[in-house]
């Protein structure tokens, strides 16, 4: 999308509530769409995202929010806005809570240490055969 010049307005950015913090290892959180998911058949299914890519994703949030003194979701959203290209989340809070709570995401910013920590725990692995590719690369090339 830079490359041409089109922004990207992202749907669903905090996962259906996966990136709010509110799930644990053991189980969805009471009440959550994921905790409803399988009835009503909708994406968030805790099947599709209770996976270690998905517990690291937010032990750092967690973490990162701990540090700030932020919730995951803000930080989720602040990360988010420092993305090239992101010229909008599109919130999808279903209480006035939830949307006050999302709004605390814009009027400060990550500093680079917490996003690269983020950037980290969140970067997708190169799918076959470009990650064979990159390993069969010799190092300093």
């Amino acid at each position: 999308s830079r490359n041409e010049g089109v922004g990207v307005v992202v749907w669903s950015p905090l996962r259906g509530g996966w990136l709010t913090g509110k799930h644990r290892r053991e189980q969805a959180a009471e009440g959550s769409r994921v905790a409803h998911a399988d009835a009503w058949s909708w994406t968030e299914r805790w099947d599709n995202y209770a996976h270690e890519r998905t517990w690291r994703v937010l032990d750092a949030l967690r973490a990162v929010a701990d540090d700030v003194g932020r919730t995951p979701a803000q930080v989720a959203l602040a990360w988010l806005l420092t993305r090239p290209g992101v010229t909008a989340p599109i919130l999808g809070a279903r209480t006035l809570a939830q949307l006050e709570e999302n709004l605390g995401a814009i009027g400060w910013e990550l500093d680079p240490e917490h996003a690269a920590r983020l950037d980290e725990a969140s970067a997708v692995p190169a799918p076959y055969p470009y990650r064979m590719i990159a390993d069969l690369q010799p190092v300093g090339r």
